[in-house]
């Protein structure tokens, strides 16, 4: 007889049935066991940006101490998550015993590669798997067999890679430098997709990005590929800039998609017959990759570059002006400048203009308005100066020019903005000649002296002593702390003999305990750094709903939690993070990782609206 049982975190219920299948199995003692550990891979053979499973099955028990450590794997694969499930063999009454964790990998490069060899301590001893071998390629893989595993190593479902996949369309491959390149990711699938979500975006090195406005639901539409039909989607689009000439690469992005299949493993007769196909339906995670696209950026011609040209390349116009062309001295004028064209406009910087000495000139404020269009982004960057004449005259402000590259003719061109007179009145300072600047803003600030003009506050200096308000604070203090001394005396009281009210009141002062004892883990075991916090959540969530953390089922205190008031939203980001830290915990060696600081800053926003939802 085998019995095998899959545990996740909380499963109770698990743990009993299997303890009871131990125990009618095998009356007497279980018979000692030799400590083993062996590697498996789902499938020998995958494709680039397809996902693969490591499978590290440790015999002889059902728990470890310490994670199992995976070789550094970085150069090929890019961890996804990670889980475990334990097994129990009883033959012939001998009792056998083994946990495997399953992590889930994505392969990023091709070629032939050797998985080295895992270490799992098992008390004080250490024992080493043998090393496997994984083959990427772009050639599709091997027709599983019977039972065989695909996907996510789920025996006898296939998605293969022209049912689902992820192409990187973009505008063109050959542009000059700066010239901007419109990129969109879309999703194509034959087979039924749930959610999905961007597991690793690609690093623009090379360029300057700009992310497109996405609708929260992308747009659906039927397409016909190489004969058969698919539903497709656009996940993201941006706009690139390059920022120097040569050959710049594209990294694919991964998506992990939650695909609805078919589960034919158990009950597919009565399935067919009673039409339980939604019963039967499950959820499989599957992970494509787009292909890396490479472009070339030409550098920008040097002929005929004018000598106020600054990189731009694009269409650009430029207008100044004055919100007022008479002024007095010592009084401030607004002048505007605005750039309006297309291309990368957010990286221009503010005209260097030659102000008349009469002039002091603060640093300008900018502001965009930019969207959308034409293959690329327009709209216009503008910048106010503020102006303060110190002395009269007619004074001039000379034009604006700037310069740009138009890729589409392959020129560069020019645009100028119509000089500007602005009329002085008033004298100039005593003392002073035209042209006189004070040195900073500051000086203008010392000038000032605010005169004060509150009304000013009378205290009386006789009255009676009763009619004084600190008399009576002193009068009425002690019943006031004999009260409070009683009030105190009866929580503690509770708090002895009331397991459940004492619970309740010091969760989350228990909770913070042990989110403060992870932060001091934070620069050293990221492993005990996600245990810490995850028991902190999970502390908290046990003890204000009065349940025993090592029973605590996420779907029981999950519907416990809502008829106490806490909001979906609140519970949804609890087990989000809860998630995040198994998974964490379960990274090899030197994967990307959140920043501890803002994991605990996340973890305590989540304390803080639980404990005050389950208070209200």
């Amino acid at each position: 007889m085998t019995v095998v049982s899959r545990l996740g975190r909380g499963s109770l219920w698990s743990s009993l049935f299997t303890l009871w299948i131990i125990a009618l199995g095998s009356p007497g003692a279980v018979l000692a066991q030799e400590v083993g550990a062996r590697a498996f891979l789902s499938a020998s053979q995958v494709g680039v940006g397809r996902q693969f499973v490591l499978n590290v099955e440790v015999s002889g028990t059902q728990q470890l101490e310490t994670d199992p450590v995976l070789p550094d794997m970085e150069e090929f694969a890019g961890f996804l998550s990670a889980g475990t499930s334990t097994s129990i063999q009883i033959v012939n009454g001998r009792t056998s015993m083994a946990i495997t964790y399953q992590y889930r990998f994505q392969a990023l490069q091709e070629g032939t590669f050797e998985i080295g060899p895992v270490s799992v301590t098992v008390g004080d001893r250490t024992v080493r798997t043998e090393p496997v071998t994984l083959v990427v390629s772009d050639a599709p893989p091997p027709s599983p067999g019977p039972g065989a595993a695909a996907g996510a190593g789920d025996p006898g479902v296939v998605v293969s890679p022209e049912d689902l996949f992820v192409e990187t369309d973009v505008s063109t491959t050959r542009v000059f430098e700066n010239e901007p390149i419109t990129v969109e990711y879309r999703i194509f699938t034959r087979v039924p997709v749930q959610t999905y979500t961007i597991t690793t975006l690609p690093q623009a090195t090379g360029f300057w990005s700009e992310e497109l406005e996405q609708p929260t639901s992308p747009q659906t539409q039927q397409v016909i590929r190489d004969g058969s039909e698919y539903l497709t989607a656009t996940i993201r689009r941006l706009v690139l800039f390059p920022t120097g000439p040569g050959t710049r690469t594209l990294d694919p992005m991964s998506v992990e998609a939650q695909v609805r299949v078919r589960d034919r493993r158990a009950f597919d007769a009565f399935a067919d017959i009673f039409d339980f196909s939604s019963l039967m339906d499950r959820r499989l995670p599957v992970v494509v990759a787009s292909q890396p696209v490479t472009v070339e950026v030409l550098p920008l011609p040097v002929e005929g570059r004018p000598a106020s040209f600054a990189g731009h390349v694009g269409s650009l116009d430029v207008a100044a002006s004055l919100d007022s062309d008479a002024v007095e001295t010592n009084e401030a004028v607004t002048l505007t400048v605005e750039y309006s064209g297309t291309g990368n406009l957010r990286t221009l910087v503010p005209p260097d203009i030659e102000f008349p000495v009469e002039f002091e000139a603060f640093p300008p404020e900018p502001s965009d308005r930019i969207s959308e269009g034409g293959g690329s982004l327009q709209g216009s960057r503008t910048w106010e100066y503020v102006l303060i004449p110190r002395a009269p005259g007619e004074l001039r402000i000379p034009p604006v020019e700037v310069s740009y590259f138009d890729p589409a003719s392959g020129q560069y061109g020019s645009a100028r903005s119509q000089p500007l007179e602005i009329t002085v009145s008033g004298e100039a300072p005593a003392g002073e000649g035209a042209g006189a600047v004070p040195a900073a803003v500051e000086t203008l600030r010392e000038e000032i002296r605010f005169i004060r003009t509150g009304t000013p506050r009378f205290r009386r200096t006789d009255g009676s002593l009763f009619a004084m308000g600190a008399f009576w604070v002193v009068l009425l203090l002690p019943l006031v702390a004999a009260g409070g001394a009683l009030v105190l005396r009866r929580h503690r009281d509770r708090l002895e003999g009331d397991v459940a009210y004492a619970r309740v009141r010091r969760a989350r002062r228990m909770a913070k305990k042990r989110l403060a004892r992870a932060r001091g883990l934070a620069s050293g075991d990221p492993r005990e750094f996600y245990a810490e916090v995850a028991g902190a959540l999970q502390g908290l969530l046990a003890d204000k709903l009065n349940i025993a953390e090592a029973g605590l089922v996420r779907e029981d205190a999950g519907r416990i939690a809502a008829r106490r008031g806490v909001s979906a939203e609140t519970l949804a980001r609890l087990f989000a993070c809860l998630d995040d830290c198994d998974r964490q915990r379960f990274a090899p060696a030197g994967a990307d990782r959140e920043p501890a600081e803002k994991v605990l800053e996340r973890a305590a926003a989540i304390m803080g609206d639980l404990a005050r939802e389950l208070s209200a």
